[in-house]
Parts: C-alpha cells; sequence; structure tokens
C-alpha cells in the first residue's frame, strides 16, 4: 500500500511538472504549415519545435515561447530580402536555425531572451540587433552579413552574456557596443570582419567584462582590444564552402575558453 501510495505520488508530480514546463507543438502538424501559425496557437511556456526545411516567413516570438529547430540548422528562416527576420518578445528563445535573408536577422530588446546556437547569415544589414536588456547569446555562427555581427545598444545583462559565439566575415564590425552598455563578453571568436572585430566606446569599455576572446584578422583593427583577449589564427575547418567554423585540430588552438573549450561556437557536439 505503501509503495502504491509513494508511485501515485510521483505519477501526479511528473503531470504537474509536465505541465508546468509547457505544451509542445510540432512545424508542421495538423492545421500548422508555418512557424507564424504555431506562433498563434502558442502559450507562454510552450515550445515549438520545427522540422527541416525553408520558412519564408518573418516571426514575432511571443513571450515566454521557445523556438527550436528539430535537427541543427536543419530549419532554415528565409526573410526573403527585406526586414527583421525574427523578432523576439521577453523571455522567449530561439535555438538551432539558421536565419538569413532580411534587413535584420534577429532583433531583441526585452529581458530574459534566450538565443543559442543559430546561424545568422547572409542579411543585409546586422546579424543581431539588441537593445537595452542583453540576452543570452551563446554557441552562434553570425557570418557574411553585409553590416555587423552584433550590435548592441545600451545594453544591461542581469542575467544574459554575449559568451561562445562564432562572429566572422561581416562586412562591418564583429561586435559594436554603443550607449552606455554593460555587459559579459567572453570565449567568443571574432574574426575576419571587414572593420574592427570591436567597437566600444570608452563608458561601454569600462562598464562591461570583455576578455577571454580571440580576435585575429579583423581588416581595420587600428587599436588595441582590451587586455585579457588573445589574437591567434582560429583555423576553420571550411567557413566559406559549408559553414564549419570548427577549428582544425592540427592547427589550432592552444588557448581553449574559461571551462578548458574551444573559442567560438561549441557546435560540434550536441550539450
Amino acid at each position: 500500500m505503501k509503495q502504491k501510495f509513494i508511485r501515485t505520488v510521483a505519477v501526479i508530480a511528473t503531470l504537474v511538472c509536465a505541465v508546468s514546463a509547457g505544451d509542445v507543438i510540432m512545424v508542421p502538424s495538423t492545421g500548422i504549415r508555418t512557424i507564424s501559425q504555431a506562433i498563434v496557437r502558442a502559450r507562454s511556456g510552450d515550445t515549438i519545435i520545427v522540422a527541416d526545411g525553408i520558412y519564408r516567413e518573418d516571426v514575432f516570438v511571443t513571450t515566454g515561447v521557445y523556438l527550436r529547430a528539430q535537427h541543427l540548422h536543419g530549419a532554415v528562416i528565409d526573410g526573403d530580402g527585406r526586414g527583421t527576420v525574427v523578432t523576439l518578445a521577453g523571455s522567449a528563445g530561439i535555438e538551432g536555425f539558421e536565419i538569413r535573408n532580411g534587413t535584420i536577422g534577429i532583433f531583441s530588446r526585452d529581458a530574459d531572451v534566450v538565443i543559442r546556437r543559430n546561424r545568422v547569415v547572409r542579411n543585409w544589414m546586422t546579424g543581431i540587433l539588441v537593445l537595452r536588456h542583453c540576452p543570452t547569446i551563446e554557441d552562434n555562427i553570425i557570418a557574411f552579413n553585409r553590416g555587423s555581427g552584433i550590435v548592441g545598444w545600451n545594453l544591461r545583462a542581469a542575467r544574459g552574456a554575449i559568451e561562445h559565439n562564432t562572429i566572422a566575415y561581416n562586412a562591418n564590425f564583429g561586435l559594436q557596443l554603443g550607449g552606455v552598455s554593460n555587459v559579459e563578453v567572453q570565449n567568443n571568436t571574432i574574426a575576419f570582419n571587414q572593420r574592427f572585430g570591436l567597437r566600444v566606446n570608452s563608458e561601454s569599455a569600462e562598464a562591461s567584462t570583455i576578455r577571454h576572446n580571440n580576435f585575429w584578422e579583423n581588416l581595420r583593427q587600428f587599436h588595441d582590444n582590451p587586455e585579457g583577449n588573445f589574437s591567434f589564427d582560429p583555423a576553420f575547418i571550411a567557413a566559406r564552402v559549408k559553414y564549419d567554423f570548427n577549428p582544425e585540430p592540427t592547427l589550432c588552438c592552444a588557448i581553449l575558453s574559461t571551462a578548458g573549450e574551444n573559442l567560438g561556437a561549441r557546435l560540434s557536439r550536441r550539450r
């Protein structure tokens, strides 16, 4: 009798946790062909899982909804050459997508946003634009955008940080911090951008923690980067051909992250 009671309590606890964690909505599924249709049905706490394919739409991820690609970079959100491809409301998140061909790849200005493991490429201006609240920007590839990789303005980071991203081959700056920003920037690889790898004003430089990043061959870098950062060839395996930004192990890397891993996006294994 006692064992039956314990099992019953365990089942109830599991159900409560499942409900509190929110529902899972699949794209595509019955009556849902687009990501936007799934978001209309979603509530805060729900997760939307998107199958492989090209989705030509602009997406607004509503408060508390988490958007995840079923397979890493298999689902592509294509902005069709105009506008912001993905906009994130407060406590929303996006993970595992390729986001391309918009004016801006991802835009965020609210608190507790997560941008993780995405490939943000070939947008007409900025890859990721963030205002006021710094999201968790982690393990993304931000490359080949015609403007800067990441632009942040007046950022405050209660919980967010810019960490373990690969920001490369953008036509303007790799990372630009404006206004008065107070953020943590560490363990990133910022390489081969056509202007500065890092552009930051004195107020933001003083308030922010910028350390343990690798700045390499950013073409117009006329000033020294903050102390505690590095400069070595990241030895990308096949960045231009296959978007493979993993380092060639025989050529790189003597310097590892603060957790003993390679700098830049950690996409060679599921975390």
